[in-house]
């Protein structure tokens, strides 16, 4: 299904998104979306689907997103939790004004029922799901075939129950992939739940004929670098022999991780992708460019999620979007980059678009005044009470765009070099922004290259 390199899919976390999806999606390899949110808006998730389907041919994929329903780390307290509090919210309790209660969130509670036991019996109790649920290969083969299920006949069932839309049931394809259920690796027990993910891999990779089954592994950063349990849980793949692995280490991030780091993901790629498709579930330019060693695609958000925390932050106000900056493969603030002008030779519009950006969101917002590049990093206060100015729905709007844009040139860059250019134009680019305020920032850059074309 997939060629060897570099796939991007956009992943919806809302349906305040889907204008982006609209309009980019041909241009991008693939969408995703959550079981919560199929759970929570089935209709307009279906019919979201159904349009692009219809528009771009593009395939879709529905993250059953089971690792919810496990133990998870808390970064706080250095502890692992068990009590699902982090799917929970706080409600409004009827009839009581003012008062409100933590409960499970709605759409957490559809999909455990949709999926049944074991997971809606975590739910009943009120603690996560264990090794111990799981007992014998009875449950795992219910719950694996639950899954299966959900992903590949849940969106044909919401046409099919409702009568003005039945005679479209069999217009939308299934997906393109099927997940095995997964669990969160959390690093007090890795080896039991690397064991359990392996049984459930194992399970789902022989109940779909039609659909590749791909494999997740979710597991805390620390993983990556301990050359026991990635030889484990490695494997643990290969004798699996899902179609495909997504990666997904929780708060890695490309543009800040080590060098250890950095080759540890790349011997991760190069010893899974003889063997089957190889993924990052949240993954930037770094992952990108391990195409060439055999990474077949990565997977983010329209303006965000190149890394993410198995737990959402919560309470966190809605960050800036920052501008993307296609040079250094990473973000900054508007000030930050008026601030390089100077040192780069920017002094008017057609400058602009030959050394920082051309694409087709900035040659319409500059135009033919470099000043209006300050409309990417507009602020205002959104209510007469806020204390705070924050970025205008607008200016967000513009970097998200630009971001997509921006990612696109970029996959399409690494497809047609060889590795060695990818790497040297790091160097270049590195050299050429460390004469700027930037300079701090860049680093990760000559890091990149170096872990890139080793060698090579």
């Amino acid at each position: 299904m997939f060629e060897a390199g570099p796939n991007v899919i956009l992943r919806m976390g809302s349906h305040s998104e889907k204008e982006y999806i609209e309009k980019t999606l041909k241009l991008f390899d693939g969408v995703m979306v959550g079981a919560n949110l199929l759970q929570i808006s089935p209709g307009a998730t279906a019919s979201l689907l159904l349009k692009l389907h219809k528009a771009c041919k593009r395939p879709y994929f529905v993250d059953p997103m089971t690792y919810a329903f496990g133990s998870y780390f808390d970064a706080e307290t250095g502890k692992v939790r068990d009590d699902l509090d982090w799917i929970k919210s706080n409600q409004k309790v009827p009839g009581k004004k003012g008062i409100t209660e933590r409960k499970l969130k709605g759409s957490y509670r559809k999909l455990a029922d949709s999926f049944g036991p074991p997971f809606s019996t975590a739910l009943d109790r009120g603690k996560a799901i264990t090794q111990a649920d799981f007992a014998n290969d009875k449950i795992v083969d219910a719950a694996c075939r639950s899954v299966i299920e959900f992903q590949s006949e849940r969106l044909r069932k919401v046409f099919a129950d409702d009568p003005h839309t039945a005679g479209f049931a069999d217009d939308l394809p299934g997906p393109g992939v099927l997940f095995a259920p997964y669990f969160y690796v959390e690093p007090t027990r890795a080896e039991q739940w690397l064991s359990l993910n392996h049984r459930l891999a194992l399970n789902a990779t022989k109940q779909s004929e039609n659909i590749p089954v791909h494999a997740v592994l979710c597991a805390h950063h620390s993983l990556l670098t301990d050359a026991t349990l990635s030889s484990l849980a490695v494997d643990n793949l290969l004798t699996c022999k899902p179609a495909g692995v997504w990666l997904w280490f929780s708060r890695f991030d490309e543009r800040f991780a080590t060098r250890e780091e950095l080759l540890a993901l790349r011997w991760w790629v190069e010893k899974l992708s003889p063997s089957m498709s190889v993924f990052n579930m949240h993954g930037g330019f770094f992952s990108l460019a391990l195409s060439k060693l055999g990474m077949t695609g990565t997977a983010h958000g329209v303006g965000y999620g190149e890394q993410k925390d198995v737990v959402p932050v919560i309470g966190q106000s809605t960050p800036t979007v920052q501008y993307y900056v296609r040079a250094l493969h990473s973000k900054y603030s508007v000030p930050q980059i008026q601030r390089c002008y100077s040192r780069l030779g920017v002094k008017s519009p057609d400058d602009f678009f030959s050394k920082i950006c051309d694409c087709g969101i900035c040659r319409h917002i500059v135009g033919e005044d470099l000043d209006e590049f300050s409309q990417f990093g507009e602020i205002h206060y959104s209510t007469p009470q806020s204390k705070r100015a924050a970025q205008t729905p607008a200016a967000a709007k513009r970097c998200r765009y630009h971001f997509l844009l921006n990612r696109i040139k970029e996959r399409d860059r690494v497809a047609k070099l060889p590795l060695a250019e990818i790497a040297a134009e790091c160097i270049a680019s590195a050299d050429l922004w460390s004469k700027t305020v930037i300079a701090p920032f860049c680093g990760h850059l000559r890091l990149w290259a170096e872990v890139l074309d080793q060698g090579h």
